[in-house]
């Protein structure tokens, strides 16, 4: 038991270190007040038939930034379609469940331009209402900034830290359409994550930033796609799940039931600093989050469970 202990504790020390790193690096979308001309295909992507891209369309119309054409994505068609009716010098890949804030489109050409980068992936704000999604949504943030250093997504060349949010994904057009590579992720569905391991292994130069309130995303309750997202963020690999469900939320039960209260003091400080760099990284409340916590770690076996037997279900329905 004890040797379990110290893993968890060590644990711990590691996902802190990787937040701090994540809070000191600060890494979000800034603002840096350039203005540019170049001509952006807005490829609105809709999830469902029932999807209402209203809202993002009036914030599109809003910004900042004219030379723009917008092309609606049905959930039916393929990126490959919807691309080859675009024109623009980039692509800016928007979920229809978002909306943007001025200033969005002339910080992301901005930073493409002094990058040189094919792929800028942004991790949209959410608007949270209500207990429910208090207690899901801040746990896809919480999982990703406890275990990958953002700024290494684009410093380095290792598909380790491979991320992204296809909510909001901005491209260079010939970078998009170089070799068609695209038709590979309509041809086999891939995930935001599979999605910059392709590029990085076609050596396409990537990044991803949080959206410092410059992308929100508005999507309805769905706990089964909760569940499905967060897995994601393990590669869907079952053993790294549980391996981690063990350490963050077997570990901590096992500390308590073994530690003396005066030796809690480093472990539970260790978590609500954890939480609280987090949150303000994220644009969310800390102290609702550190509030909340034993909850959303309750909640978070839930959906990674949840997730793990749709996956089962899944994989059993494909072999049939």
């Amino acid at each position: 038991m004890i040797i379990f202990i110290y893993a968890v504790l060590v644990f711990l020390v590691l996902r802190v270190s990787v937040t701090l790193f994540n809070f000191l690096s600060n890494p979000k979308l800034g603002y840096y007040g350039k203005h540019f001309t170049d001509k952006v295909s807005i490829i609105i992507s809709l999830s469902d038939a029932d999807d209402d891209p209203t809202a993002l369309v009036t914030s599109i119309e809003a910004q900042d930034y004219s030379n723009v054409e917008i092309i609606v994505k049905k959930h039916t068609e393929t990126s490959r379609k919807a691309v080859a009716k675009s024109t623009g010098s980039y692509i800016l890949f928007l979920d229809g469940n978002t909306t943007i804030s001025k200033g969005l489109i002339n910080n992301l050409i901005y930073r493409v331009k002094v990058f040189d980068l094919d792929l800028l992936s942004i991790i949209p704000n959410r608007k949270l209402n209500g207990l429910l999604s208090r207690l899901v949504y801040p746990l896809g943030d919480f999982v990703l900034l406890n275990l990958l250093p953002l700024r290494l997504v684009r410093l380095s060349t290792q598909q380790i830290f491979a991320a992204t949010n296809t909510a909001c994904m901005f491209f260079k057009a010939n970078s998009y359409k170089k070799n068609n590579w695209y038709e590979q992720v309509d041809e086999q569905d891939l995930d935001g994550i599979e999605i910059t391991r392709l590029m990085k292994q076609m050596k396409f130069k990537t990044e991803v930033l949080l959206g410092n309130k410059f992308v929100y995303f508005n999507e309805r309750m769905n706990l089964d796609k909760v569940s499905s997202q967060l897995l994601l963020a393990f590669g869907s690999n079952v053993l790294a799940v549980l391996i981690y469900l063990l350490l963050v939320i077997g570990g901590p039960v096992a500390v308590l039931l073994n530690f003396e209260p005066v030796l809690l003091v480093l472990p539970v400080g260790l978590i609500f600093l954890s939480r609280v760099m987090i949150s303000f990284l994220t644009a969310q409340n800390p102290f609702v989050n550190v509030l909340l916590h034993p909850i959303q770690m309750v909640m978070l076996f839930v959906l990674l469970i949840k997730g793990l037997w749709i996956k089962v279900l899944t994989s059993g329905k494909h072999k049939l």
